[in-house]
């Protein structure tokens, strides 16, 4: 049985979350006051934030490897730091599919953001251990994401396949990744790149 830690700053709201989750088997959804601790046996943790500032305290509050999804309507401080764990970011209006979803990823070691906002409002994107990707660079790692080969990128962008293949090798280099499968495995990880 996989638990499941439920933070909300109202009981309503944590019921409806809980609900929300309680149909999926092998998962027992409990509802916390506080963010869940090294120790206590939950396996990822759904916490509903007000406003950034609190975003903030209840990741600082996680055990650090625990497997989080985070609601909230400002979630750009959150997207900012590096990442340290799975982590979903997603508005307070997100679908129960939604939620049950970015429970699934995050499980699996998967980072998840707002299809429509890859950053999740983020002014710049997460911190890398190489330079950072150039926004071109992060359309062409979308498309790599999707399984487009390089000539299908040129198509899609309007470049050329050399210009293409050239991307490509330089999201490679930077994120660190030899093939493209691992570059993906990377970027779902860092959330650099949507599901």
């Amino acid at each position: 049985m996989t638990r499941i830690a439920v933070v909300a700053p109202a009981p309503l709201l944590a019921s409806g979350l809980a609900a929300a989750l309680a149909g999926v088997a092998d998962w027992q959804v409990r509802l916390q006051d506080q963010p869940p601790q090294q120790g206590d046996g939950a396996a990822a943790a759904v916490l509903h934030a007000r406003d950034g500032a609190q975003a903030l305290a209840l990741n600082a509050a996680l055990p650090r490897d625990l497997p989080a999804v985070l609601l909230g309507a400002d979630l750009r401080a959150v997207a900012q730091q590096p990442a340290t764990r799975p982590l979903a970011l997603l508005s307070p209006d997100a679908s129960p599919a939604q939620l049950r979803a970015a429970v699934a990823a995050v499980l699996q070691g998967l980072a998840v953001r707002e299809p429509a906002e890859p950053w999740a409002g983020a002014a710049e994107p997460p911190v890398l251990d190489h330079e950072p990707l150039t926004p071109r660079e992060l359309e062409v790692f979308e498309l790599v994401g999707k399984g487009l080969s390089n000539r299908d990128i040129a198509g899609v962008l309007a470049i050329s396949a050399h210009t293409a293949k050239y991307h490509v090798g330089q999201i490679l280099a930077k994120v660190g990744a030899a093939t493209r499968a691992e570059a993906v495995s990377l970027g779902l990880r860092l959330g650099l790149i949507g599901l």
